[in-house]
């Protein structure tokens, strides 16, 4: 049960940190309308992009908890073994 409650801590934590990512992530495309403002296609590209920030963010902040994990796992081993 414990371990459950870890994992949604985590997928709830990953959605919370995706979304400043994809704003970070479209701001730093810096997408400028063709004309004085978006036609629909830009506007649906511009969603495409942000959804796609967002789901690297969240792919990314899932690959950081693996690292954390195994940094302590081989830290935690080495003392063990001192």
């Amino acid at each position: 049960m414990k371990a459950l409650a870890r994992e949604l801590l985590w997928f709830f934590t990953a959605v919370v940190l995706c979304m400043p990512i994809a704003y970070l992530f479209a701001y730093l495309l810096d997408l400028k309308p063709e004309g004085p403002t978006m036609t629909f296609n830009e506007e649906v590209f511009q969603m495409e992009l942000f959804i796609v920030g967002a789901i690297i963010g969240f792919i990314g902040t899932y690959i950081m908890r693996v690292i954390i994990w195994a940094m302590k796992k081989y830290l935690i081993k080495e003392e063990n073994d001192s």
